[in-house]
């Protein structure tokens, strides 16, 4: 695939989930949080936005790194598949979360997000290892995103919503 298309597609990619994951988040993102028990580790809401964009950047270079790739045909597919399915569950875990506000559900179906993403970092390793040493640090991070869900779930169980359990 030509430099042009590949970088158009991984463009695409990352624009098309960024627009799904706000559609699917809703308005008050930003009170929604101010609203929540957070943990004292918990980044403030700016610093969330830069972990956003971290990971786009990250998605935006393992699908160009993956459209350019000369090789494995199979990897390759399999590779952008888990991409995609992580960024769909990214979107769908925000509706839980911020639209239907449902702290208990989110921290459940953030489960089958890190088995998607170890799998991406393996098949990543086998045909296309600069990609997959990019995507290393999101997925160290996943450990902590995985940890504050949790306790935003536990630290607001008894806040009285009926979403949040």
């Amino acid at each position: 695939m030509s430099i042009l298309s590949a970088f158009l597609i991984a463009f695409l990619i990352c624009v098309i989930s960024a627009i799904l994951e706000g559609a699917f988040a809703g308005k008050g993102v930003k009170a929604f949080i101010a609203n929540l028990r957070t943990p004292s580790y918990a980044p403030p809401f700016w610093a969330w936005i830069i972990i956003g964009a971290c990971y786009y950047i990250i998605s935006f270079f393992i699908s160009y790194r993956v459209l350019r790739h000369n090789g494995d045909n199979f990897l390759k597919a399999v590779s952008l598949t888990l991409l995609l399915a992580m960024m769909g569950i990214n979107a769908v875990w925000n509706y839980v979360f911020f639209r239907a506000q449902n702290l208990f559900l989110s921290f459940f179906a953030f489960i089958p997000y890190p088995m998607l993403a170890i799998a991406l970092f393996v098949c990543l390793l086998q045909f296309e290892p600069l990609a997959a040493w990019i995507f290393l640090p999101y997925l160290a991070y996943l450990n902590y995103a995985a940890f504050i869900c949790y306790k935003y779930w536990k630290l607001n169980a008894n806040k009285g919503s009926s979403a949040i359990r």
